[in-house]
Formats: structure tokens, sequence, C-alpha cells
């Protein structure tokens, strides 16, 4: 809900604070740099203290940052607001997968595409109420509407979330060093290129769309619309297959066709109709990004890591945010050539991600 009420009131933030496309940008910029140095220490601290207290910090950062950055005066003391809300994206994140892969420990595939299902809905909430707020009593006041949320929920994780016990508490002694195996490593790697074309898809599809696609503004909606569902749908339909046929055969099976349909997408359909059907099937193949990368690295780390891996995979995630944007914009800048750029950045990423995941020793599972 944040970053779609960011996103939505962004144009009003600009204005009311006087703001250039770089300061603008730079609003996003920090939420994500500081979730991705947070994340790692956050799902450590989840394996050492408890999951709880973690996420009930991280969820409280991240509404009170929000909510003060919207009673800011100026854009320094905005952008320290938001580092803020990054601080707590960051924490909540990863302590929420580790949370769901203790409560499903057989079934973390379904545990992770249920977050990732959340996200989604978030999001669409986020932009309804965001644009309703702010046509009636301006983008102030949908930041606090969204921050008094962030309260309410943090008071529901406190009062329902049961504390670990002592031994649970525990958890987590392994050195950092030794819980990074190789296969966490690996994983990491996967999340970057897998998490960039989610990244680069999202923020230029639209404008291809428009642009080198010729659609209307109606029509962009509509396809980018049916886009949007497409990393939940795509969560629901693989994370339980994952945890029938193993995470490392889904990943595979979904990233090469993805690769295959990320082409055929941008180089080949013109039409809205195809443009829709073509990015629907994309979307659905790439969404196993992030929520089975997390599980597979649960189930690769140690037994008390399981934190340690999501906090690694969601750092990762969070760069690719911050880089694959820009990587994006250079190669538009550079070569001039919209599809030759959205095939780079997906396709290619994915051949990538496959070959990182195909190099990864997936544990024997029950």
């Amino acid at each position: 809900m944040m970053v779609a009420t960011l996103g939505i009131s962004l144009p009003e933030v600009r204005q009311t604070l006087l703001l250039s496309e770089i300061e603008a940008g730079s609003l996003f910029s920090v939420i994500f740099i500081v979730a991705a140095i947070a994340s790692p220490i956050s799902g450590r601290l989840s394996d050492k203290i408890g999951r709880k207290a973690v996420l009930v910090t991280g969820i409280s950062s991240l509404c009170l940052g929000f909510a003060l950055s919207g009673l800011s005066p100026g854009y320094p003391m905005m952008l320290v607001f938001l580092a803020l809300a990054g601080l707590g994206y960051g924490f909540n994140t990863p302590s929420l997968y580790a949370l769901m892969s203790d409560l499903l420990p057989e079934r973390r595939g379904l545990g992770a595409s249920l977050v990732s299902v959340a996200y989604g809905i978030g999001g669409s909430l986020g932009s309804v109420i965001a644009s309703s707020i702010i046509a009636r009593a301006g983008w102030r006041m949908a930041f606090l509407t969204v921050g008094v949320i962030g309260l309410v929920i943090t008071g529901l994780e406190m009062v329902a979330i049961k504390n670990v016990s002592k031994r649970q508490a525990l958890k987590g002694q392994l050195p950092y060093r030794k819980a990074l195996s190789r296969s966490l490593i690996l994983l990491g790697l996967a999340e970057f290129f897998g998490g960039s074309v989610f990244w680069s898809s999202a923020s230029w599809t639209a404008t291809v769309l428009r642009t080198a696609k010729e659609l209307s503004l109606s029509e962009t909606g509509f396809v980018m619309g049916l886009w949007g569902m497409t990393p939940m749908i795509g969560a629901l339909l693989l994370g339980p297959l994952s945890d029938r046929f193993g995470r490392k055969a889904v990943i595979l099976w979904s990233a090469l066709p993805g690769a295959v349909a990320a082409f055929v997408v941008y180089y080949l359909l013109t039409s809205p109709g195809a443009l829709a059907l073509g990015l629907f099937l994309f979307g659905t193949l790439k969404a196993s990004v992030p929520t089975l990368i997390v599980a597979l690295a649960q189930e690769s780390a140690s037994t008390d890591a399981a934190g340690t891996a999501s906090g690694v995979v969601m750092s990762m995630h969070y760069v690719a945010a911050v880089v694959a944007p820009l990587v994006a914009a250079h190669l538009i800048a550079s070569t001039g050539n919209m599809i030759l750029t959205m095939i780079l950045t997906s396709s290619l990423p994915l051949v990538v991600y496959g070959g990182l995941i195909a190099a990864v020793r997936e544990k024997p599972r029950a």
C-alpha cells in the first residue's frame, strides 16, 4: 500500500515540494536502497531473537516513517522519513517470509505464495484508497491514512502472533559467514537477475506499449491492469506446484518458457488482444520471483538460518529494484530501441536466472 500510494501521489508531491525528476525518483530509490541494506540484517536478527520482534519493529518503522513523510515540509526531511520507512520495509518482508516458513514447513511454496498474493492485494488497495483520498483531502492525508492502517496492523501482530519459546529464540547461532552457503549465494544472484526482469518490465512496459506498440491510453491501461494480476495468479499456481514437484523443477519449467514468452511479446505482438494475452502468460511464468527463490533458499539453508536466507534473497530483490530501471533507461537512451531494450532486460536475464537455478543443489524433500 505504501509503494502504491507514493506512486499514485507523486505528481502532487512534486508540485507541493517543487521536486525535479531526479529528486522525485530518489523518493523510491531511498526506500529500496535502505531496504536492501536492512534485509540481510533483519533476516539474521529474526533467527537470533525471533520473528515477532523483528516483524513488529519493521511494520512500526514502516508506518511511522511513511506517515511522518506525509507531514514533511520539504524534500530533505521527506527523504529522511522515507529512509526510515525503507528500514521498516527491509525488516518486514524477510521476517514475514521466515515466519510463514515456520508455520508451513512442509508447504513453503504455498506459504511464500500467500505473502506474494497479499503484497499484490495491498498494492491494488493502496492505489484505490490513495486516489480516493487525494481527490478529497490531498496527498498528505493519503500518507497519514496508510500510516494509521499500518499502526492497526502493528497492533494485530502484537496481539495475534505468539512469542517463540526460549529454545526457538536461541536459534541462529551459526556464524553469518558459514550461513552463506554456495547455494544461498547462487540463489541471491538468481534473485538479482530474476528480480531485474520484474522491476524493468514494471517500470517500462507501459511506456513501450504506448510508444513502440502505439496502443491508446485506455488500451494500455487494460493490458497493464491484466498484467498487474499475474504475480498473484502465478504465485498461487507455481507455489503449490513447487510443493509437489520441487522448487528447482518448477522454476526451470517456468523461467525458460518465460524468456521465450518475453521475446515473443516485445518483438512480435502488436494488437492489444495479443499483447494482453502474451503479457499475461509472461507475467505468470516469471512469478517464481521472489516467491519460489525464498522457499528454495530456506530449504537450502541450515535449519536455524531460514531468516538469514530470506534476508539475503530479498536484499538482492531490492538491489534489482534500484539497478534494473536505470539500466533499462540507459539502454533506451543509448540504443534508441525500446523493443531491443525490453528483450535484453527480460529474455536474457531469465536465461541467466535459469542457468543459476540449474547450478543449485536442491535438498531432498519429504
